[in-house]
């Protein structure tokens, strides 16, 4: 009896994906197809289906894969991968593990620039509402671009010769190649912080997709959007366009352009003036000239004539009338006068004084109250007599002294 060799199904399994990893084409092999079933795991993993018009293979991208990827896979994507096929053991179903996917059509940044575009546009992010107005007069201008390049150099010049009186602060920043996203957000961030420009110049000269890549990243574009100083988006030629073009407050197709935008021409301005003082004079001169004519014109009509006329008897009606007032405050004043000097002479005969000018004499107890009758005074009492002229003190001394049948004290 032929011994029988038994293999577990894990050995199975286990024999054939060594076969499949030890194959030289299916180790490292190039395939194209249409993606579908796309499911994304929390892990980062992706999982997806590759089918052409007849058939179809399980495929997966790790998490350290997908991460290094400019575009996200979607359903309907035609591409190229490149892995490699082998088994999962688990369940016995072979599938290809992807390392690389490239569009097979449209290249891979072009897909990533439409993808993020879509992706902020769907945010509001290149909304006009969102969009503030560009300082026309502006007090300082930062321009965030390399400060080795002619960029920066045209921003200066223009700015200087149309509006000589604006600070300009560069803020360098790697504006290609690796890193160069995160220094355009950090300029970003620093200028915001410092509050020291009206206006952000953003840009650089032009370039191929891929040096103008840092100013489609996703980070840069929210930068933008977060800034509270305006931006104006200058990068690359006239036809080129980035997401950062999109997302500032205004594009420009050029540097150069950018810093005409940013800075009202003071020669211009000037001019200006000048053209509006000289039709401001001639306005002024043709109305003075216009009122003039209608003044002396207005003086020559007879209304004006009898208006004029009766003016003046007003002012002389007026003269006559203050006078008669004067007078008639004048002889009430007289008369007033009089009858104070008339009415004092009568007052002062009817003075204590003038009686006593004629040798009479008044007696005052030690209180100062009038003696009126010599039977309030006791003997040895002082008392003040008033003459005319001064007075003297008593003291009094009490004798019978006969008046026909009437004692009197004295």
């Amino acid at each position: 009896m032929i011994d029988r060799k038994i293999y577990s199904v894990s050995q199975i399994n286990r024999y054939i994906r060594g076969l499949l990893e030890m194959d030289v084409i299916l180790n490292s092999i190039w395939v194209r197809g249409e993606i579908s079933n796309l499911k994304v795991h929390t892990s980062g993993h992706i999982y997806f289906t590759l089918k052409d018009s007849s058939s179809a293979i399980s495929a997966i991208m790790f998490a350290s894969y997908a991460a290094l990827m400019p575009y996200d896979l979607e359903n309907g994507m035609d591409v190229i991968v490149c892995g490699y096929v082998s088994l999962y053991e688990k369940t016995g179903k072979y599938q290809l593990y992807v390392q690389i996917a490239e569009p097979a059509g449209a290249g891979e940044l072009s897909i990533a620039f439409e993808q993020l575009k879509r992706k902020l546009q769907e945010e509001g992010l290149f909304d006009e509402d969102y969009k503030r107005p560009i300082a026309k007069h502006p007090q300082a201008v930062a321009v965030i671009t390399s400060p080795t390049g002619a960029a920066v150099r045209d921003v200066i010049n223009i700015l200087k010769r149309r509006a000589p009186n604006v600070k300009v602060i560069v803020c360098p920043a790697l504006v290609q190649g690796e890193g160069a996203a995160d220094s355009i957000v950090s300029a970003l961030s620093d200028i915001n912080e410092s509050g020291l420009a009206d206006t952000i110049i953003l840009g650089r000269g032009g370039g191929s997709m891929e040096d103008l890549w840092p100013f489609n990243e996703e980070k840069v574009a929210r930068a933008i959007f977060a800034s509270e100083i305006p931006v104006i988006s200058a990068v690359g030629h006239e036809t080129d366009f980035t997401i950062a073009d999109f997302v500032a407050d205004l594009r420009a197709p050029t540097p150069s352009a950018a810093a005409e935008l940013a800075s009202a021409d003071c020669m211009e301005e000037k001019r200006n003036i000048l053209n509006i003082a000289d039709r401001l004079n001639l306005s002024i001169d043709s109305i003075l000239k216009r009122e003039s004519e209608r003044i002396k014109s207005a003086f020559g009509i007879r209304v004006l004539r009898r208006l004029e006329e009766r003016t003046v008897n007003l002012e002389i009606l007026n003269d006559r009338l203050l006078i008669q007032l004067n007078n008639s405050i004048e002889a009430q004043v007289k008369n007033a006068f009089n009858r104070y000097n008339l009415l004092s002479e009568k007052l002062g005969l009817l003075s204590p004084l003038n009686v006593l000018k004629r040798g009479y004499a008044a007696v005052f107890d030690k209180n100062g109250s009038t003696v009126m009758d010599p039977d309030n005074l006791q003997e040895n009492d002082l008392v003040r007599i008033q003459f005319y002229t001064g007075d003297v003190w008593a003291e009094i001394r009490k004798k019978d002294y006969n008046y026909g049948e009437k004692k009197e004290n004295l």
